[in-house]
């Protein structure tokens, strides 16, 4: 798209750019315009936009955690694989937890501010807890004592209390994240005990929801220049450019930390492999890496993470394509370990003294806190903080613009934590191919660019969709195929099981474009892969049943095949060739 731009992260850096600038010529600036205060008059607009951001947040953490939670519950890939991905998963989610809550401890984030940049961190809180963001601000910078005499000490016995909401509705209505994850996650493992038809309306009903969020968020994202050119330009022309300053420690750790965190997962899927040399790993991890960077979105570097794990590195195929989209989904992990040290920075900027209960708390909070995050992406994840420092009666919101200032330089980094632990954990939950040594990396030929790849996965005698004759695959579905490849001027190239053998399918499948075969939408679709548009509609024992087909999560030809689907039904495609058949 043309308006891509916006969403690049050198246009978001240059945004902030321009805000700063805004707000450190303020004045000149509103001499200019005639604006009393030209600042604080642009960021109203970005204070919109920041409510509209935190409104999506709920809906997400619903749908996106019940919904893949009753998928995985209603997966047949066996218990032992089910298993180990809870084991390795929680294993996880505490290690990155455990080194974010030391970053945050020994490298204290908060901690050795001079007066000056303290009280500027104040007014910044201060003024953006005046303008709306979370409301009454009880505390204010200062001393220790200061905090310990104004918070209640906490008790464990509350926290679990406050975890399980005797009232689902109050908690949404209040706000109350940590409640509203706990009852998702015990809502997702309901539905995955449900009958097949009940738990797949529902799961089709949470995946909507969570879809139309998501797509509420990425028209947000169009707006995210322009939404921080007007927040920072107000916050700056306030407290000045010295918040890059204060913060500069904070980043600083957070680089650290990912490059720990990068050496270990590296090690793991070193030896995981079998490969000798690490750095042809390495190699073979790069593009995943480079769009993780790139893109910021986790999604985004799911085809290209499944290829290096399963084809080029020879792990498990049924276990990587069911791990990753779930990891990618759930394990968060680089929002746990930037939870883990945000935390403590907000805790030594107000020189809060903590006991054993509140690092238990703490460690806590940065678990569910990172679960939470399951869905949102970017400025959205930040929010998500309230979940620890409600508990310790700090603010959430108000500190909110603090590291809205820097997330344009952490954002990248937090999904490369994501994608690359998340391919970690694939390695030592799914077993390696004996004697499959990992591929030589293929170049993809113009010729490949040129085709469009379907695999006929099992076709069934439902004449006139899909039947064989003298050994050859005919019917509609054949004709659709024909005409969605000729749309995207491509060449198809069609496979069918009957050709090949299980392996070399199972390959070809994963490699397809479309996978076809008369499927029905009767069930979830596989974890890795997501339906299209119906093109045609089955009567099988007095239940209609859509006939869809299947095609890679993510992939780049999703949205012209379903507008394709979606012309062709309009043209009344199909049913003229039915009756044409039927005479």
């Amino acid at each position: 798209m043309k308006s891509s731009f916006l969403k690049h992260p050198a246009t978001v850096l240059f945004a902030v750019a321009i805000g700063v600038l805004i707000g450190l010529f303020n004045i000149p600036i509103s001499r200019a315009t005639g604006i009393a205060d030209f600042a604080s008059f642009i960021a109203i607009p970005g204070q919109l936009y920041l409510f509209y951001l935190q409104m999506t947040v709920i809906p997400i953490i619903i749908a996106a955690i019940s919904s893949n939670l009753g998928r995985l519950m209603r997966n047949k890939g066996g218990s032992g694989l089910i298993r180990r991905i809870v084991f390795v998963f929680i294993a996880c989610i505490v290690v990155v937890a455990l080194v974010g809550v030391i970053f945050g401890i020994f490298g204290r984030p908060g901690a050795g501010l001079d007066n000056h940049t303290r009280s500027l961190l104040s007014k910044l809180i201060s003024t953006s807890d005046t303008e709306g963001i979370s409301g009454v601000l009880e505390l204010s910078l200062g001393t220790a004592e200061d905090v310990v005499n104004t918070t209640p000490q906490p008790n464990l016995g509350n926290f679990f209390r406050d975890l399980i909401p005797a009232n689902i509705f109050m908690a949404l209505a209040s706000g109350s994240t940590m409640a509203i994850v706990f009852f998702s996650i015990i809502f997702g493992i309901a539905i995955g005990f449900l009958k097949n038809e009940s738990a797949s309306m529902l799961i089709s009903l949470l995946t909507a929801v969570f879809e139309a969020f998501q797509k509420l968020i990425s028209w947000s994202l169009y707006l995210l220049p322009f939404g921080l050119i007007c927040l920072m330009a107000g916050q700056i022309a306030k407290v000045g450019p010295q918040i890059f300053m204060a913060m500069s420690k904070f980043i600083t750790l957070y680089g650290i930390g990912t490059g720990l965190i990068f050496l270990i997962a590296t090690a793991v899927i070193w030896i995981r492999s079998g490969i000798a040399n690490p750095f042809r790993v390495l190699s073979i991890l790069f593009e995943p890496v480079l769009l993780a960077f790139a893109t910021r979105n986790s999604m985004a570097t799911l085809p290209s993470a499944i290829t290096c794990l399963d084809k080029k590195l020879g792990f498990d195929s049924t276990a990587v394509n069911l791990t990753l989209p779930l990891g990618m989904t759930l394990g968060r992990f680089g929002n746990i370990f930037y939870f883990g040290l945000a935390v403590f920075f907000v805790v030594q900027i107000y020189g809060m003294a903590l006991g054993f209960m509140h690092y238990v708390i703490i460690f806590l909070g940065v678990v569910f806190a990172g679960t939470a995050t399951a869905g949102a992406s970017g400025i959205v994840t930040l929010s998500v903080i309230s979940i620890i420092l409600g508990p310790l009666n700090l603010p959430g919101e108000a500190v909110l613009v603090i590291f809205m200032a820097i997330d344009p330089i952490i954002d990248p980094f937090r999904t490369f934590i994501i994608v690359y632990i998340n391919m970690a954990a694939a390695t030592l939950i799914a077993k390696r191919n004996q004697g499959n040594e990992p591929a030589v990396e293929e170049e993809q030929t113009e010729n490949d660019k040129n085709q469009l790849l379907v695999y006929i996965q099992e076709p069934h005698d439902r004449k006139p969709l899909l039947y064989r004759r003298d050994g050859v695959l005919m019917g509609l579905e054949i004709e659709l195929l024909n005409k969605i490849a000729a749309d995207l001027h491509k060449k198809i190239r069609i496979m069918d099981t009957a050709v090949l053998g299980y392996e070399e399918g199972a390959g070809i499948k994963r490699k397809a474009d479309i996978i076809a075969g008369a499927v029905t939408r009767s069930e979830d679709a596989p974890l890795g892969f997501s339906f299209s548009r119906a093109w045609a509609t089955i009567t099988e024992n007095n239940v209609k049943k859509p006939v869809c087909f299947l095609y890679p999560s993510g992939s780049s030809n999703a949205v012209h095949i379903n507008g394709i689907i979606g012309s062709l039904n309009a043209d009344n495609f199909i049913r003229r060739r039915v009756k044409g058949a039927a005479t």
